[in-house]
């Protein structure tokens, strides 16, 4: 890949530093209950990436989300359950047939008037289990036209060419149906997107956070890392006008943008160079999402806290000894140095 160079501002972009992301976290008041700090659906996991479940969970509690549900299937909760005891979970049968993304979609949807922001795509694979969840949650793609005669939702259709009110053109997709939810995609969530024809006409505008690095932006792009990487921030802001959504592009110096201003990472700790450090990214922005914080906002504070985590992390066990489950604990305590 191409060396990432720090970048050099422009108009409407600033650094993210401590005085930014204390200045908009989030402080609760006296008396505050948990489901009133926020709530966030963790949509995670996979037999063969139980950890990006538990990391994207023990963020989200340790950025603080009054409760964190984690919906996966029973091989990834058995995992998770006794290792963060504090995590709330939803069951979702592991099948990649119609039925089985019904019953998976019923158990969602059950959730989604309690939570205020979902996080989708850690570690959830590249099978046909995962593609039927995607499909039935985001209402278009893969085997979902099949798929919604039976689950009850209309054919998709792409935004541009829908009338009518916001809640009529969020209809077919339950995770986009509740009134300004924010939903963050991640990793398998963006990887499935990329296979999907004109994917970001079928999402609301102003209501999707995406968390790729270099390689899972090409892919959405159509070209390759190498050309991501030769100018950042230009992309980052180019696919957020383009698709009308936030993007946080992992790319050393992190880029969080609305396609109108940036926010770029002053540092780019080498420690965070480790498998897992995105998971705890994506819980960490989803919990501040549930508390309330705009999205710029939210990913300014997850992360600088994630720079302040990695250098704590990196005073304990050096730069090449930080594992991402170093991260959520030391996570809360950069948050505490901000506070």
């Amino acid at each position: 890949m191409t060396q990432i160079e720090k970048p050099t501002l422009g108009k409407n972009q600033r650094w993210i530093d401590a005085d930014l992301a204390s200045a908009v976290l989030p402080r609760r008041e006296p008396g505050a209950h948990k489901w009133g700090v926020g709530a966030v659906l963790v949509i995670a996991g996979s037999p063969t990436y139980t950890g990006a479940a538990w990391l994207t969970s023990r963020a989200a509690g340790r950025a603080g989300a009054g409760i964190v549900v984690l919906a996966s299937g029973r091989s990834v909760i058995g995992t998770v359950a006794p290792a963060i005891p504090e995590v709330v979970h939803v069951t979702l049968p592991e099948s990649d047939t119609q039925s089985g993304a019904k019953r998976m979609l019923e158990r969602i949807e059950e959730q989604l008037d309690r939570v205020k922001a979902v996080v989708i795509g850690p570690g959830l694979g590249d099978d046909e289990a995962s593609e039927a969840l995607l499909s039935a949650l985001f209402g278009f793609g893969g085997k979902s036209l099949k798929m919604r005669d039976n689950i009850g939702f209309g054919r998709a259709i792409p935004l541009s060419a829908r009338q009518g009110s916001d809640k009529e053109k969020t209809a077919s997709s339950p995770i986009f149906s509740r009134q300004d939810m924010p939903v963050l995609i991640d990793a398998d969530g963006l990887n499935w997107l990329s296979k999907q024809d004109k994917w970001h006409e079928y999402l609301p505008a102003g209501r999707a956070v995406l968390t790729p690095h270099p390689a899972e932006m090409g892919r959405l792009l159509g070209i390759d890392a190498d050309e991501v990487l030769k100018d950042p921030v230009k992309c980052a802001m180019d696919a957020a006008t383009t698709w009308k959504q936030t993007v946080v592009l992992k790319s050393g110096y992190t880029v969080a943008t609305d396609g109108k201003q940036a926010l770029i990472a002053e540092e780019a700790p080498v420690a965070l160079a480790t498998a897992g450090s995105g998971d705890v990214l994506a819980g960490s922005i989803g919990a501040l999402l549930a508390q309330g914080l705009a999205p710029l906002d939210a990913a300014a504070v997850a992360i600088q806290a994630g720079i302040g985590a990695a250098n704590l992390a990196s005073g304990t066990f050096g730069d090449l000894g930080v594992l991402a489950t170093d991260l959520p604990d030391a996570m809360a305590r950069a948050m505490k140095e901000l506070q």
